[in-house]
């Protein structure tokens, strides 16, 4: 760093040169000027950090020389050196950003001070200026990254106001100068037998050529392709999808990459919070197709079914169904009654009716995954049954066949894989008792299983809950230290899992008969 000093007697500028070590205090060269115009030169060319001034100077004073620098150079300290202590001085000294005023005779530990001082103030500019600069490479850098962090939380419906979407755009250097959006989903067809014939990779590769068509086919409309999930891109657009453009688009596809590819439409909405919803309707429609095993190009707003009589689907219903392959050991023909009652109470039309036992296919071969059981048809297949029947009680009984096949499955197969989960979860419990944060849920998660199955399996399996083992195994450790040790009631409770001491002696009561100090002093009786 470099220091001027103006003095119109050399040896003033002499005398402050030797007055203190610089180069100790951070500044390794020391200039000089006998005036103001000299110094200004000076500055021109060298440009010092910190400059220090006498007042009273011929031609130009210390304090209009500080101005007129000020205002070109705003990042100059000056140092203004005087030998009047008048307010009139420090005033104008203060207006015009000096950073230090100081009265001769200047003393070297107040001169070495205030320098040490302002080149302290220097070098932590200059470090946040070289962190703003170093932020703003990174976000270069990373703005790929954020924008794409952009789109994915506003198409799976996180960013909600109008507001804070657009500063994250700001932020990702998105434009959303668009009066109108469309969010379009296109579908690979048969990913399945695409993945098994040609592996991972080349359906990437599938996918990014995809990208590409569409990108060139529609260079004008296009704001964003979104990898939504393996086989399906959310494509937005500025402004309505034209139903030419868009089957010349999958045409091209099919003719040149030999991919038969759905595209579903969302409705066209004025503003980008809404995109999310168009969003969500383009992906019910290319469903739509793949229900009725159909390729092509449709609208959310064609589809009659879902416009005209769409099916609320009883999730409860479907939650009591599972629930009975998961813990019954048997079910009866009634069993499906309330899941199609609540579907047929709305009046479906076929294809709806369809569209929701495949829901309800989808959920209950998640379950025969997660148990492994190959024994029933595959999913394809049951769905292939699903689609040739045309009775909803055909349906119904079709399910409950299923079903029977499963939970014949499950209690042959599944009692060795329960009785390995609740052996667990009692070496779980009584190896951590003593943790005051042990629950059902921590065990639970421990074994990879819900809470709720959790408990239904170690009650069948034990007798008895999760709790009431825990406890079991708690009391009866606080037992043993009541007559083993003199610890207190609140040190044994923290022992035994209890963060709570007052919680524990009423537990202790409630399962023993006898508070611990009771029980203590009978066992003490006992003993003597």
């Amino acid at each position: 760093m470099r220091v001027l000093i103006v003095d119109d007697e050399v040896v003033i500028r002499d005398g402050l040169r030797t007055l203190i070590d610089w180069s100790e205090a951070g500044f390794n060269e020391v200039l000089d000027a006998r005036n103001a115009s000299d110094a200004i030169k000076i500055i021109e060319y060298k440009k010092p950090e910190v400059v220090l001034t006498d007042i009273f100077m011929p031609g130009m004073s210390g304090l209009d020389f500080a101005k007129t620098i000020r205002d070109q150079y705003p990042d100059i300290r000056f140092v203004i050196l005087s030998g009047y202590e008048k307010f009139e001085y420090a005033k104008r000294a203060v207006e015009i950003g000096v950073a230090k005023y100081l009265v001769k005779p200047i003393f070297p530990e107040e001169l070495k001070e205030t320098i040490e001082e302002l080149r302290d103030e220097i070098l932590l500019e200059h470090q946040a200026k070289n962190w703003n600069e170093m932020a703003q490479i990174r976000l270069e850098e990373y703005k790929p990254i954020i924008a794409e962090k952009f789109w994915s939380d506003l198409l799976s419906g996180t960013l909600s106001s109008t507001g804070m979407i657009e500063g994250r755009a700001e932020t990702a250097d998105i434009s959303l100068a668009y009066s109108s959006y469309t969010c379009l989903a296109i579908e690979i067809c048969n990913v399945e037998s695409l993945m098994e014939n040609e592996g991972e990779r080349e359906l990437w590769l599938n996918r990014f050529s995809i990208r590409k068509v569409i990108e060139e086919l529609n260079t004008d409309s296009v704001v964003y392709i979104y990898d939504h999930s393996e086989a399906v891109l959310l494509c937005v657009m500025a402004g309505a999808a034209s139903t030419e453009v868009w089957k010349k688009t999958a045409d091209m596809i099919k003719r040149t990459l030999k991919i038969d590819i759905n595209i579903g439409v969302g409705s066209c909405c004025q503003d980008i919070s809404e995109v999310w919803s168009s969003s969500l309707e383009a992906l019910d429609s290319v469903k739509y197709l793949a229900v009725l095993e159909q390729t092509g190009f449709i609208r959310f707003e064609d589809i009659p079914a879902w416009k005209k009589d769409h099916v609320e689907y009883p999730y409860d219903e479907e939650k009591q169904l599972l629930e009975i392959l998961r813990y019954r050991d048997q079910i009866n023909e009634q069993a499906m009654d309330n899941f199609i009652d609540m579907v047929m109470q709305q009046n479906p039309s076929p294809q709806m009716l369809r569209l929701t036992c495949v829901q309800l296919l989808g959920a209950v071969y998640r379950l025969v995954d997660e148990y492994g059981i190959d024994s029933v048809p595959t999913f394809n297949q049951s769905v292939s049954r699903l689609n040739a029947l045309s009775s909803y009680t055909r349906i119904q009984k079709e399910f409950i066949a299923l079903f029977t096949d499963i939970i014949a499955w499950r209690s042959t197969h599944h009692a060795s894989f329960v009785s390995q989960l609740v052996d667990g979860a009692v070496q779980i419990i009584t190896n951590r008792y003593h943790d005051a944060n042990l629950s059902v849920a921590s065990i639970a998660q421990t074994v990879c299983i819900s809470p709720n199955y959790l408990s239904r399996i170690f009650h069948q399996q034990m007798g008895k809950t999760c709790v009431e083992f825990m406890t079991e195994c708690r009391l009866e450790e606080a037992k043993k230290l009541l007559q083993l040790t003199n610890h207190k009631n609140y040190e044994i409770a923290e022992k035994v899992g209890y963060a709570n001491a007052h919680y524990f002696s009423s537990m202790f009561k409630k399962n023993v008969g006898l508070s611990p100090s009771g029980y203590r002093e009978r066992h003490q009786e006992t003993e003597s």
